[in-house]
């Protein structure tokens, strides 16, 4: 969609033949020849760019920028005269004033810098709308369950966000930690900043201290010049430590004493670097038992858990299993072009009774694969996956919905491995051709 400009300047050829310019350059232009018809534009336009004379009727453009400033600070404002003074210049571009020229200036010239002007708003408007977006998917709309016990995870997180206090976010494999740790930042004063996460776990042990602290050139085989740390590199931003039970219990001191003096030293080095780094720490092992097993340092878990967010499993807040049906279909039958909108009863008879020892992280790997698998609207028990179905087969009491289950999915699996030929599938199947079309009917396939 074309930007919108305003003219305002009470002289009519030079009004008139810029507008004229700028339409066949492609925008939508309005004009106005005094400083109060501006204004009154200005109110009820929602402009990209005003172009104003300094000397006008009435009101100057400097009392319009002013003006035009308090109705929208955003609009970016080019002020043009034809008796150009120092102060007059200082004066607009210190209220807010984008670019200042003189007339009689080439239109050539003054497209060029509309252009420049224009092309840095959209970067400035699409960075707000991406900071906007990211805040809303992980605003409490976006972190799915009405249990009560999520209601106090939310009150934990409304509390702590615009503290720099250290948090240990604890539960089980596929309880959503990270989640709770990306809202926690953005509604945090360092919304702005990066949200740094790094898997301790997933970093060989040996190299977990270069990859946090950094290391100097010549420090160990291999290091062929400085590298900074993450904590280095995260100054004023979050850094998320997920699964901080593996940090090597050879490098918990080093840590703790960041954590008390916000202070880096890279290995190989000599000078400490102040950093400003909030963490949040994740972990799904019991820390209180790795301290007594020796493996985790006492001080350091009191560091850590300032504030501390128990995530329950699955298992324990039921009722927000299909809330969360619902939020995975939504998003996969978008993500895969699919028309499913729901389960039908006995599916979630079936979810809301299995143990889910792998959480949202399992339910969300079964509802994605239901619907790659469902031809319909209604997710059916055969579109479920049989190892899933064979640790929730006990909901089932019906024989005819147990065999339905294996027998859509084998007649599937013969139908991908013959490319879809309906007369080697039958073969293979031991059946007639009329009799497979039969089954993929009644069987929706």
């Amino acid at each position: 969609m074309a930007e919108k400009i305003l003219i305002i300047d009470d002289e009519a050829t030079l009004r008139e033949r810029l507008a004229g310019v700028l339409r066949e350059e492609g925008w939508h232009v309005h004009t106005a020849q005094d400083g109060g018809t501006a204004l009154k534009e200005a109110s009820e336009g929602d402009f990209d760019l005003i172009i104003c004379d300094l000397i006008l009727p009435e009101i100057n453009g400097i009392e319009v920028l002013k003006k035009v400033k308090e109705i929208n600070p955003a609009i970016p404002f080019i002020m043009i005269t034809a008796y150009p003074t120092v102060e007059n210049a200082v004066e607009a571009m210190k209220i807010g004033a984008k670019d200042y020229l003189v007339k009689p200036f080439r239109f050539d010239e003054i497209i060029l810098r509309i252009r420049n002007i224009l092309s840095h708003q959209y970067v400035v408007k699409e960075n707000i709308q991406l900071k906007e977006e990211i805040r809303r998917r992980y605003d409490f709309d976006h972190i799915v369950g009405k249990s009560h016990f999520m209601h106090k995870v939310y009150q934990m997180i409304e509390k702590v966000a615009p503290t720099d206090a250290n948090v240990l976010i604890s539960g089980e494999s596929g309880t959503g930690k990270e989640v709770i740790a990306r809202a926690i930042h953005q509604r945090s004063l360092r919304r702005d900043m990066r949200f740094l996460p790094i898997n301790c776990g997933a970093i060989p042990s040996e190299l977990v201290e270069g990859e946090l602290f950094g290391f100097k050139k010549g420090t160990f085989t291999g290091a062929t010049h400085d590298r900074k740390g993450l904590f280095e590199t995260a100054d004023k931003s979050t850094v998320f430590l997920d699964e901080i039970s593996t940090l090597p219990i050879a490098l918990q001191p080093k840590l703790l004493r960041f954590i008390e003096t916000k202070e880096v030293l890279p290995m190989g080095g000599r000078e400490w670097m102040k950093v400003d780094v909030r963490i949040i720490a994740a972990t799904n092992q019991s820390l209180e038992k790795e301290v007594e097993k020796g493996s985790f340092r006492l001080d350091l878990y009191y560091r850590l858990k300032v504030v501390e967010i128990n995530l329950p499993p699955l298992r324990e807040r039921r009722e927000d299993i299909p809330l969360l049906i619902d939020h995975f279909i939504k998003k996969f039958r978008a993500d895969l072009h699919k028309k499913v909108d729901s389960v039908d009863e006995k599916v979630m008879g079936i979810f809301l009774s299995y143990p889910w020892k792998g959480n949202i992280r399992e339910l969300e790997n079964v509802i994605e694969r239901a619907v790659i698998m469902c031809d319909g609207d209604i997710i059916a028990l055969s579109d479920l996956p049989s190892d899933f179905m064979a640790e929730g087969e006990e909901s089932i009491t019906n024989l005819k919905d147990y065999v339905k289950i294996h027998e859509k999915g084998h007649i599937k699996k013969v139908l991908i491995m013959t490319n879809n030929d309906k007369k080697k599938a039958a073969e293979l199947l031991d059946l007639s051709i009329p009799s497979l079309y039969r089954k993929i009917e009644e069987l929706g396939i």
